[in-house]
C-alpha cells in the first residue's frame, strides 16, 4: 500500500517551494472563485502525490540530506512538479510568466545545489523571495484588471448616456 502525502497539512511540505507557489497564487488571485481555488488545490495535491509515488522522492524525508545533496529521484520529482504547476496553476495565474521564471530559476538552482555552488538552504531562501515577488505581481495584476474593468464599464455607461440623450432629439 502506497502512503498518501498530505501536501497542505505537513509542516515539511508547507515550507516546500511548490506548495508555497500554489498558495501564493491561490491567496493573491482575487478573480478565482473559492470553489475553483479548492479545485486547483485538490488537483495540485493529487499531482504532487503522483510525483512522489512515481519518483520515490518525498520532501518530508529530505531534511536528512546534506546541504549540497539531491535526494534520490529529486530532480525527476521536481520536473514532475513543474509539470503540475504548468498544468494546474499557471492557466489560472494572473502573472503566468512569473511562475515560469521561478521554475527556470529553480532548475538552475537545483543544478547549482547538485554541483556544490549553492546550498539547499540558500535555494529555499531564494525561493521564498521569489514567491513574495509572485504574490506582489499577482496582486498588482489583479488591481490593474479591476481598474480596466471599471474604466470599460464607465465608458459603456457614458456611451449609453450619450445615446439616450440623442434619441429624444432624433424623434
Amino acid at each position: 500500500m502506497k502512503a498518501q502525502v498530505r501536501c497542505f497539512n505537513s509542516p515539511a511540505r508547507r515550507t516546500s517551494f511548490w506548495i508555497a507557489i500554489a498558495l501564493a497564487l491561490l491567496a493573491g488571485a482575487s478573480r478565482i472563485a473559492t470553489a475553483e481555488i479548492s479545485n486547483i488545490r485538490k488537483q495540485l495535491d493529487d499531482h504532487l502525490n503522483r510525483c512522489t509515488e512515481t519518483h520515490g522522492y518525498n520532501p518530508e524525508t529530505a531534511s536528512n540530506l546534506g546541504p549540497h545533496a539531491l535526494g534520490a529521484g529529486e530532480r525527476e520529482w521536481r520536473e514532475c512538479v513543474y509539470q503540475g504547476i504548468e498544468k494546474h496553476v499557471i492557466p489560472k495565474a494572473l502573472a503566468p510568466e512569473a511562475y515560469r521564471r521561478v521554475i527556470a530559476e529553480d532548475r538552475d538552482m537545483t543544478e547549482r545545489v547538485a554541483s556544490g555552488r549553492m546550498t539547499r538552504a540558500e535555494r529555499r531562501t531564494r525561493m521564498l523571495a521569489l514567491l513574495e515577488e509572485i504574490e506582489r505581481r499577482e496582486e498588482a495584476e489583479a488591481k490593474r484588471l479591476i481598474k480596466e474593468a471599471v474604466k470599460r464599464e464607465q465608458e459603456m455607461m457614458l456611451m449609453r448616456d450619450r445615446r439616450s440623450m440623442i434619441r429624444p432629439l432624433g424623434r
